[in-house]
């Protein structure tokens, strides 16, 4: 059964720099009626300030979307990706048997708002994938 969960229902953490809501469980936020839904096991919104971000860290087993919606969000990975996505792009990285990376706001003065969804994959322990960023289609209008 689906049901419709408020946004001011989801996890808060503010670290300072970063301020993140949590949809399912995650890192300190613990519910247990909300531990993700079929294969999707993260939904986050996060802001981070300028220049503030996520060190180096390991992921494995886990396929991770990352959508930009205002600022740049720069990306480097074990497996020698590096990119910055903007506004409307979308990065995906597939953890595999493992990968490590960082995430960084790319501004000095602006702050940077995303969404990271992570989707648990159809097989473990794969190598893993090179990350890629997927910029949105131009739309083009009818005469």
């Amino acid at each position: 059964m689906i049901t419709i969960r408020h946004r001011d229902e989801r996890g808060v953490a503010n670290m300072g720099w970063l301020n993140s809501n949590h949809g399912f469980s995650f890192g300190h936020y613990f519910d247990p009626g909300h531990m993700g839904f079929r294969a999707l096991r993260v939904i986050n919104e996060d802001r981070v300030i300028p220049g503030a971000g996520f060190p180096t860290h390991g992921h494995a087993n886990m396929e991770i979307v990352s959508y930009v919606l205002n600022g740049a969000l720069e990306h480097k990975d074990s497996i020698g990706t590096g990119s910055v996505i903007r506004p409307g792009e979308v990065q995906v990285m597939s953890a595999g048997r493992g990968i490590r990376h960082s995430e960084y706001n790319a501004s000095d003065t602006e702050p940077v708002h995303f969404l990271q969804i992570w989707i648990l994959p159809e097989a473990n322990n794969l190598a893993p994938a090179t990350s890629r960023r997927i910029s949105r289609p131009s739309r083009s209008r009818a005469s």
